[in-house]
């Protein structure tokens, strides 16, 4: 994806399939998913056996000389659940890079699976990288979560939270878009007339944007994460803005549509 001046790449750490109505059942999860029922209307965006790809990894943004890497996947691990990453610094490899080109390492919220990579068996990952997120989900993690902590402690030292939204670099600013976690933020990126969202966990799948009743995953705040996909929801539909979500199948851009009596989601 080119957003102007803006190189836009997938960074595919891993990736899990599990039952749909399994993944929108999780605790604290408000309105629709836990039923097959719910998923008649949207069965395009499932696998084979009602099942749901989630994607793990993040998105490398080029601007100018900064290498950006927005969220750093689940890490060199697997866990319980069937969730497994490993791949982050082979994808990397893929478009020529090694960790010591990346310059950016930028959170959209501190969960265990964008987090992942920022360091290994306590040793940076990304020696000569600034790391950021939102000063709010730091101070709701580090010191609080030991997932966070332990993993986030090696990199204390390079370590820039910001404040609200801000400016990274040109073409890629941040927004609140909290409820997911306290600092859970958007990147958006810009060039020229164009314009691009990385949404990170504000939605899990493209069908939180399709229906406003729809469930959310994992929610710190799930009253408050809900009326943020709506707001998104209702901020896109009908501007062909391309967005892509940390879990997205393929960590594929795709558009919000406008259709007769309801939204329609288009990859590409």
């Amino acid at each position: 994806m080119r957003i102007g001046e803006l190189e836009v790449l997938p960074v595919i750490d891993g990736s899990a399939r599990l039952p749909a109505t399994l993944v929108y059942s999780t605790e604290g999860a408000v309105g629709k998913g836990g039923d097959i029922a719910d998923w008649k209307p949207h069965s395009a965006l499932l696998e084979a056996e009602a099942h749901i790809e989630l994607m793990f990894g993040g998105f490398l943004v080029r601007t100018g000389e900064r290498v950006m890497l927005v969220d750093a996947g689940i890490g060199a691990t697997a866990t319980e659940s069937g969730l497994q990453g490993g791949k982050l610094l082979e994808s990397l490899a893929g478009h020529g890079l090694t960790a010591d080109d990346v310059t950016d390492v930028v959170f959209t919220h501190l969960h265990f699976d964008h987090i992942g990579w920022a360091s290994q068996a306590g040793e940076v990952v990304f020696p000569n990288a600034t790391y950021r997120c939102d000063r709010r989900d730091w101070e709701h993690f580090v010191g609080h979560d030991d997932n966070a902590t332990r993993t986030l402690a090696p990199v204390t030292s390079q370590f820039e939270p910001w404040d609200g939204d801000i400016t990274l670099a040109p073409g890629v600013d941040t927004r609140l878009a909290a409820g997911h976690t306290p600092g859970s933020a958007l990147v958006v990126l810009s060039s020229g007339s164009e314009r691009a969202l990385l949404l990170g966990d504000v939605v899990h799948c493209p069908v939180e944007l399709l229906d406003d009743e729809w469930a959310g995953v994992a929610d710190v705040d799930p009253e408050m994460a809900l009326r943020t996909r709506v707001a998104l929801a209702r901020e896109l539909e009908g501007t062909d803005v391309p967005v892509a979500a940390a879990h997205f199948p393929g960590l594929a851009f795709g558009r919000l549509l406008r259709g007769e009596g309801k939204r329609q989601w288009t990859v590409g």
